[in-house]
């Protein structure tokens, strides 16, 4: 359908139900500890995106069984999209969002709900075209969106995962903000963003350079942070940078609230915690 000139569709599939005696669609991971199926049934998702970093995070969250899935991008598949993003020959020339709505659907053996609007995620919300989210993914990649998405993330008190890669197809980030922690603002203050191309990730689309394995890479760590938001699945990151040639070594950290933080706010005292942080916005 279309809703005010931009399009927007929503897909459902019935559970599967098959008798076997391995058990069901979820029976492998559910044995996994800390995992809740029902925590994760249960959940919205809104994903600001629908190209190669959603086509991998989101295959991960629809067939795990996330409740609710809602894709929100305004773009229209292209050929060069189809060697690392969830389409087909058939999705040519229509919009992204609806059409990664409609494949993901297809993979929805746990009865999950997918919705694709037209247009980009702040638009969608302003419009209020987007229903209440539990965790909100970004995977877009312009700096000056995320951080939008960041501050609204915060403004509402939802946990946002936010994901990008490198030009040059060997690195890749994960940065989880969660509410009173660390925001992605704490991780990329302003003047590193100036000065380091790590955290921009930045180039005009179309054309920027673009590979399915580091998108497989961050894509799956970012289902991983989903899980951990919403479940006691462990973790001891919340920001995590991959490098695939290994000239560089991957980072796992823990930031801690920034001071002066130009998104959150924060104004606590330096301290041995922070350190890392500090050292990173330095």
């Amino acid at each position: 359908m279309f809703t005010d000139s931009f399009p927007k569709k929503t897909y459902r599939r019935k559970p599967l139900r098959v008798r076997c005696h391995g058990g069901g669609v979820s029976n492998r991971q559910e044995k996994i500890p800390g995992f809740s199926q029902a925590a994760l049934s249960r959940t919205t998702v809104l994903a600001a995106g629908g190209g190669g970093l959603m086509s991998a995070a989101c295959e991960g969250l629809v067939r795990k069984g996330i409740g609710h899935l809602v894709l929100c991008d305004p773009d229209t598949v292209e050929p060069s999209n189809l060697n690392r993003q969830k389409f087909y020959k058939r999705d040519l020339w229509k919009n992204k969002a609806v059409r990664l709505a409609r494949n993901l659907a297809d993979e929805a053996f746990l009865g999950t709900r997918v919705t694709g609007i037209g247009l980009k995620v702040m638009e969608a919300v302003r419009a209020d075209e987007v229903p209440p989210a539990d965790v909100i993914i970004s995977g877009v990649d312009d700096e000056l969106a995320r951080e939008e998405l960041a501050e609204y993330a915060l403004k509402g008190g939802i946990p946002l995962v936010t994901m990008a890669v490198s030009t040059n197809g060997d690195n890749g980030y994960v940065q989880i903000q969660k509410p009173g922690e660390a925001c992605w603002g704490c991780a990329f203050p302003r003047e590193r963003r100036l000065r380091d191309d790590l955290a921009n990730y930045r180039a005009p689309c179309p054309g920027t350079p673009a590979i399915k394995d580091i998108l497989m890479l961050v894509g799956g760590a970012a289902t991983y942070a989903v899980d951990t938001l919403l479940m006691d699945r462990p973790v001891a990151w919340n920001y995590r940078e991959f490098h695939l040639a290994g000239f560089m070594p991957d980072v796992v950290e823990r930031l801690e609230r920034r001071p002066r933080c130009h998104l959150c706010g924060s104004h606590e005292p330096d301290g041995p915690a922070g350190a890392s942080a500090n050292r990173r916005g330095s």
